[in-house]
């Protein structure tokens, strides 16, 4: 499978998607350009953290399903234009749990955008990947192990090939030193 990551950046560059994503958080695309491709391997890896568990799994199934129906990669610009989404800063806490303030701060310092507007992209960028995800798998019925293999696959492929990604984990995880969790998941995966 090509790398979600890839595939959303691609069409977050597309057109004037950049320009309009950009001007709905308040920020210079250079800056949102930046935010986004550090944020979402993070976001591929809080969501393998995330479905190593039964019910984080299946959390995120359904957040599949709700893509799939949505179906926001059509229409990036009504999809940014729009003040409502199905998924908001609830889907984004619940994937991200306690490293979500790291998260954003890290890619707030490094990008000079606040850690709202970092939280703003995330979120709307977060059923983009649901997006890539669902068409990866649309052909038969992803179970939670499917899931799991799916996304710690895609984890450490986005993560491995985003050297800023890759820097932030290693900061956060120096300032923290839980072996569980999302963090765990990460420090694994830096030592395989």
């Amino acid at each position: 499978m090509d790398s979600v990551v890839n595939m959303a950046m691609e069409q977050l560059m597309a057109g004037d998607n950049l320009s309009i994503l950009s001007s709905k958080v308040g920020a210079d695309e250079q800056s949102t350009k930046s935010a986004l491709e550090m944020g979402l391997p993070l976001l591929l890896g809080a969501m393998s953290s995330k479905a190593s568990s039964n019910d984080g799994a299946n959390a995120i199934l359904s957040g599949l399903a709700d893509s799939a129906k949505g179906n926001s990669m059509q229409d990036m610009a009504k999809y940014f234009g729009s003040s409502s989404s199905s998924f908001g800063p609830g889907m984004l806490n619940s994937i991200l749990g306690s490293s979500m303030i790291p998260i954003q701060q890290s890619i707030a310092k490094k990008t000079g955008l606040p850690q709202e507007v970092v939280g703003q992209l995330l979120t709307m960028a977060l059923p983009l990947v649901l997006g890539y995800l669902t068409k990866g798998s649309s052909e038969k019925e992803m179970k939670p192990d499917d899931l799991s293999k799916l996304l710690d696959e895609q984890s450490k492929m986005a993560l491995t090939s985003s050297p800023d990604a890759e820097a932030m984990m290693k900061d956060i995880l120096s300032a923290q030193d839980s072996g569980s969790g999302f963090m765990g998941m990460i420090k694994k995966l830096f030592k395989s």
